[in-house]
């Protein structure tokens, strides 16, 4: 089996990159998954159990959410967490 493990560790800046990079990929499919589904910002917070707020904030790209919030959006959108993270 093949290992998944980085051959040398990445740098504080190299993993800031990569943090940022799936922040904003995950912003773009939240965003085009939730107006696909026809749902307000709001709708979707309110049925996840998040602030409106902090919905907007993952939608533009400034918050890392956890994996347990993306599956709580991901069920509310009726898709799959590579649905929001692919």
């Amino acid at each position: 089996m093949k290992s998944l493990a980085f051959k040398t560790p990445l740098t504080d800046s190299e993993n800031g990159v990569l943090k940022n990079k799936l922040s904003e990929r995950i912003a773009s499919n939240l965003k085009k998954s939730r107006n696909n589904k026809g749902m307000t910002q709001q709708e979707v917070a309110e049925k996840a159990g998040l602030h409106l707020t902090y919905l907007g904030h993952l939608e533009a790209g400034k918050y890392h959410p956890s994996t347990f919030v993306l599956w709580k959006i991901a069920k509310v959108l009726g898709v799959g967490l590579d649905n929001l993270t692919a």
